[in-house]
């Protein structure tokens, strides 16, 4: 442990705190400077004390000790210091700062000490200063969806933050996905930090998430369900699409007397976020207009069928799958016909769409720092 003071060019004056660790000394004749934690932190100021926002409090032999209990403590921002009695000083551990909204939290205190290792407010949008960690004397905890040493970047896409944040947890997150500038930020996105081996899942929802009934319809597409997504534009999540390696849609049309097709007629379809009309179906492959189930001649019915709804019979029937081309996500329409019942014939369907999800990174790796 060392303790420095160094006096900047306008005079004010800081104390420099170093803590070393030599746990592994044994082993190494070397220290990795990252195995410092060196506390910047203004000259003390007397009489005055943080008033409740207590982390703990205990009785040390100097100021010395109570800053190394800073130091192991995370969340510890600042430190109230009680004068020496019989050999003991009172060290009060703090969680916030007596600056910007918690200045008021100052309070004065006779033969108290206050001291602040975060005395330059490093951090942006309400970050959280911790004092001494990394090179730059400090680190920032960051509100969810900022990144950065300073908390001034949005993550792109929920596996963009995973990748800066390792140990990030599923919850509602701000992310950006074209970066600073041009479109706004995508706030209150869910990001599934557990899903696909915990890459980092972005789950954008909408409004025709249900099961939703097809009936009366019986020309081709007279049927149409337009999609809205949830709190982000087609150019955001197109955006979304860019940054990352995959995205995926489910899909499903359950079918009784409605078919998909019918000879050489599309009868139903989706619509690609270009409005381009999409004429394969979930589980098969892009531009063969079929279904899962065509793709290997398993297909009810004939050979010939290339989705189980062409079967086109009285028995409930489903095509399904998952549609991964990013270049066309998301859906934002479905189109279905062939649903008018008939005297001797009842003919139905029901749709269901799921959420966007996106995942993995199209970008470089950007350093956290």
């Amino acid at each position: 442990m060392a303790v420095l003071v160094r006096k900047l060019a306008n005079g004010t004056s800081y104390v420099v705190f170093v803590v070393c660790f030599f746990l592994a000394m044994q082993y190494s004749r070397s220290l990795a400077v990252e195995e410092c934690r060196i506390i910047m932190s203004k000259e003390p100021t007397p009489n005055t004390v943080i008033e409740g926002h207590l982390i703990s409090r205990a009785e040390v032999l100097n100021e010395g000790s109570c800053r190394v209990k800073c130091y192991m403590e995370p969340n510890c921002v600042s430190i109230n210091m009680g004068p020496s009695i019989g050999g003991k000083t009172i060290c009060e551990l703090n969680n916030v700062t007596g600056e910007n909204e918690f200045a008021a939290a100052l309070k004065y205190k006779a033969a108290h000490t206050y001291l602040n290792p975060c005395s330059s407010s490093p951090c942006l949008n309400n970050g959280t200063c911790q004092a001494g960690f990394t090179r730059k004397g400090f680190r920032c905890r960051c509100l969810k969806g900022f990144i950065g040493s300073f908390c001034d970047r949005i993550a792109k896409s929920c596996s963009h933050l995973k990748k800066l944040d390792h140990v990030a947890a599923s919850g509602s997150y701000v992310i950006d996905p074209d970066g600073e500038g041009g479109l706004p930020p995508m706030y209150d996105v869910t990001c599934d930090m557990k899903d696909k081996d915990g890459v980092g899942v972005t789950v954008i929802s909408h409004d025709s998430e249900s099961r939703t009934l097809v009936k009366d319809y019986e020309g081709p597409g007279s049927y149409s369900r337009d999609i809205s997504y949830t709190g982000a534009s087609l150019s955001q999540l197109a955006s979304l699409t860019n940054v990352s390696s995959h995205c995926e849609q489910f899909i499903k049309y359950e079918c009784k007397g409605s078919a998909l097709n019918k000879s050489e007629k599309k009868l139903g379809w989706w619509v690609s976020r270009s409005s381009s009309k999409m004429l394969y179906w979930g589980g098969a492959t892009p531009g063969s207009g079929k279904c899962a189930c065509g793709m290997n001649n398993t297909c009810a019915g004939y050979k010939n069928y290339v989705c189980n709804c062409d079967k086109n019979d009285d028995k409930w029937r489903e095509d399904s799958g998952v549609l991964t081309d990013k270049t066309k996500l998301p859906v934002i329409q479905l189109k279905f016909g062939d649903t008018r019942s008939h005297s001797n014939r009842s003919e139905e369907g029901y749709h269901t769409l799921g959420k966007l999800k996106c995942f993995g990174t199209e970008l470089t790796p950007i350093d956290p720092s």
